[in-house]
């Protein structure tokens, strides 16, 4: 990106024309004569005859010069309006020089303030850029580590495919075991039951046959 040319806007300007009044202002007071300007300065509004009147007012010809500094320092275009004056004089055209010396110099000065910080602007703008991008490329460093996908750890289809055969294997385990039933004593294919066993069992059924006998037919059978 490449730095803009600064530019000095009106207020900048007007600023610069103010301070070279003030700091010419004790070599201007020596040489300016109010007086000879009055009739010009009030020609371009710069200047009102209660101003004329109250610069007049002033006892010396310096502190009549200081007071007219005052009223083109208040006014944007006062000191333009008075640079005017001294060409139509023709008589102090060294003050012209003198004025657009001083105005060159501060204005070069402010563009230099300007440039300086429209460069330390643009090298932290820079230096942002870079760092956002070094930053942008650790975390996809980070999150991306040879190409890889952040996501795979946590949404793979692989890992879920995986667990399926698990879940269908113990399915197929617990429906076999589930269908599978042994036979039970007494059933074709069932192991002979031990001796002790089947006495225990022919007592069992016969008195629970007996339990369950009519009590009429229980009294014959004890007759």
């Amino acid at each position: 990106m490449e730095p803009t040319v600064p530019s000095l806007t009106e207020e900048d300007l007007t600023e610069v024309k103010k301070d070279a009044l003030e700091n010419l202002r004790v070599y201007l007071c020596e040489k300016i004569i109010a007086e000879r300007h009055f009739d010009h300065l009030r020609a371009k509004k710069i200047l009102s005859r209660e101003d004329t009147e109250e610069i007049s007012c002033r006892t010396s010809s310096r502190k009549r010069a200081g007071k007219l500094l005052d009223y083109l320092q208040e006014n944007p275009k006062g000191l333009d309006t008075l640079v005017e004056s001294i060409r139509r004089e023709k008589t102090q055209n060294f003050l012209i020089q003198k004025i657009t010396d001083e105005v060159l110099k501060l204005r070069n000065i402010k563009l230099e303030h300007l440039k300086a910080g429209a460069t330390n602007n643009l090298s932290r703008s820079n230096s942002d850029e870079s760092n956002f991008s070094d930053k942008r490329r650790a975390s996809t460093a980070m999150y991306h580590p040879e190409g890889e996908s952040s996501t795979a750890p946590f949404f793979s289809t692989t890992d879920a495919s995986l667990n399926l055969p698990v879940l269908e294997v113990g399915r197929t385990e617990n429906s076999s075991f589930s269908s599978t039933t042994l036979p039970r004593p007494g059933d074709p294919g069932a192991p002979p039951l031990p001796p002790e066993l089947q006495l225990e069992e022919g007592g069992t059924c016969a008195s629970s046959s007996e339990m369950f006998l009519p009590l009429r037919s229980r009294a014959l059978s004890r007759q």
